[in-house]
């Protein structure tokens, strides 16, 4: 193998083992919540990554099993009457790689996996 290649392995062997996890977290703790909602909200996992929908009965359901969830509306759409804690700018992080891997000054972009 080439680092190249260890790269890419160990990309996918990290992915693999996120999805398992993710699937795990679903089964065990969300699947349950979701079947037989509470009638207030659960306290809300900081690990999951949580989730952006425009739908409010998805975002009501996601809320009381204690995923985060960000309602994304347009501003016309939001009642005066909407709890607003703090309106928040949509960003893009600042630490992602965007250069091409080189191997002797040959660029090699990696397979989307």
């Amino acid at each position: 193998l080439v680092f190249r290649d260890l790269v890419v392995f160990v990309a996918q062997l990290q992915r693999t083992l996120l999805d398992i996890y993710a699937v795990l977290q679903y089964v065990e703790i969300l699947y349950p919540l979701l079947n037989t909602l509470p009638s207030h909200p659960v306290l809300t996992n900081p690990n999951w990554m949580g989730c952006f929908t425009n739908n409010t009965q998805v975002c009501k359901v996601l809320y009381f099993a204690g995923v985060p969830v960000w309602l994304v509306h347009r501003e016309e759409f939001i009642p005066p009457t909407m709890n607003i804690v703090q309106p928040v700018r949509l960003t893009y992080p600042d630490r992602i790689v965007k250069a091409v891997y080189t191997e002797n000054g040959v660029a090699k972009p990696f397979p989307a996996i």
